[in-house]
């Protein structure tokens, strides 16, 4: 929050959770609920204002027909709870009167702005900066329905960000014509005296973990990862694989492969960053297959702990480090090369301890969270800048 001194802050969440523990000196809007119907606002920090939006429940049908309401945001399938729609939003920032809509994420917070723009006359909306993560853009820009809702989105903001180079050129390509912000990553940078404590403990060669991503959805290949360990099982003998944000098919396979085979698994369910950057500096390989992603926040984090990353090129993590030398780019459909890619991490002692020391570089150069503070700082004040707005701007609102 410091980053932003000298503006209010609000957020307006896109569906019902607590507000994070570390938010401070914040407003939360929130629909105008009886507090037994909220009882996640319940143990906020008292610097965290909670201001309700007023509902006309006998007007609207009353709260149970509410609460189990979807609202579809526009061309596309997406949707939103009522309690959490367009019109609620439309009264939030009516009420707060911001001078600056930031909307982090599109197919969620990006809609909803989108459709809660239509209540308001072209001069009474704020100005608007959206940031894209991860598939906002890459992935769903394939679906005729999305990729008309991303195209009147992008011709309807005043300002872009986001993480990767790589997405500034797809917005362009779909008709976004205003300014792009700087490209840094959305996880806010990493403690390095903490990550340093953590990566020398073990030289990655004697390093006995492998990291595996597990999801397995619209974007996760995690099925291929765990092919991958099947067809490599002989050089995994004397390793653990973690197994982290899998699903239900990525753990089934993986409980039936430690059922038939020699491989043994630790599977991790929630764990905190702490927890899982002490896992990569125990680590080895990192291996994340996708069909869609941005930077990709486990392979900042191998990166960053020494562990050697095999991402696929989907993602922008050729932003960050060369093929071959920091870490290996694959495709997500060859399998043989994936394989081959992770065969020589795995017994190539010098490959993997020299891919630390280049990463360890880029690291602290470019994920350091005090830069990446003063990066944020600055990134408002840009926007702000880039806006021509002469007058104090005495709010911001964060969608």
């Amino acid at each position: 929050m410091a980053a932003l001194t000298g503006h209010e802050l609000a957020i307006f969440p896109v569906f019902p959770a607590a507000p994070n523990a570390l938010l401070r000196n914040v407003t939360v809007y929130y629909p105008g609920l009886p507090p037994e119907e909220t009882p996640e606002l319940a143990g906020v920090h008292q610097s965290v204002r909670i201001e309700k939006v007023p509902l006309s429940l006998k007007t609207l049908g009353g709260l149970e027909a509410l609460a189990a309401q979807e609202m579809r945001l526009g061309e596309s399938p997406q949707t939103a709870p009522f309690l959490f729609g367009p019109e609620i939003l439309a009264a939030a920032i009516r009420h707060f009167q911001p001078d600056l809509v930031h909307s982090l994420e599109f197919q969620h917070a990006g809609y909803l702005v989108l459709k809660a723009r239509e209540l308001f006359t072209e001069e009474e909306f704020p100005s608007w900066l959206a940031t894209n993560w991860g598939s906002d853009i890459y992935h769903y820009r394939n679906f005729r329905e999305h990729r008309r809702q991303l195209t009147r989105l992008l011709a309807s903001i005043d300002l872009y960000s986001c993480e990767c180079v790589r997405d500034v050129g797809l917005a362009r390509s779909l008709g976004y014509v205003g300014p792009a912000l700087p490209v840094f990553p959305n996880t806010g940078g990493f403690d390095i005296a903490q990550v340093e404590a953590l990566r020398f403990r073990a030289r990655p060669s004697q390093r006995r973990l492998i990291m595996i991503k597990g999801y397995q959805h619209f974007a996760g290949r995690a099925l291929t990862s765990l092919a991958v360990l099947e067809r490599m099982i002989d050089h995994l003998s004397d390793y653990e694989v973690v197994l982290y944000s899998m699903g239900e098919a990525t753990y089934q396979k993986a409980r039936d492969l430690a059922a038939r085979t020699p491989l043994r698994f630790r599977f991790i369910g929630h764990a905190d960053h702490d927890e899982m950057l002490r896992l990569f500096s125990e680590a080895r390989v990192y291996m994340g297959i996708s069909v869609s992603d941005a930077i990709s926040t486990s392979v900042l984090e191998a990166m960053s702990t020494g562990c050697f990353p095999i991402q696929t090129n989907t993602s922008c993590c050729d932003e960050w480090y060369r093929d071959g030398e920091g870490g290996f780019i694959v495709p997500p459909d060859d399998f043989e090369m994936i394989c081959d890619r992770f065969e020589r991490a795995m017994i190539d002692d010098a490959l993997v301890n020299r891919a630390a020391e280049v990463n360890w570089i880029t690291v602290q150069a470019r994920l350091d969270k005090k830069v990446i503070a003063k990066n944020v700082q600055d990134f408002y004040k840009t926007a702000f800048d880039l806006l021509e707005q002469a007058s104090y701007v005495r709010h911001a609102v964060v969608e």
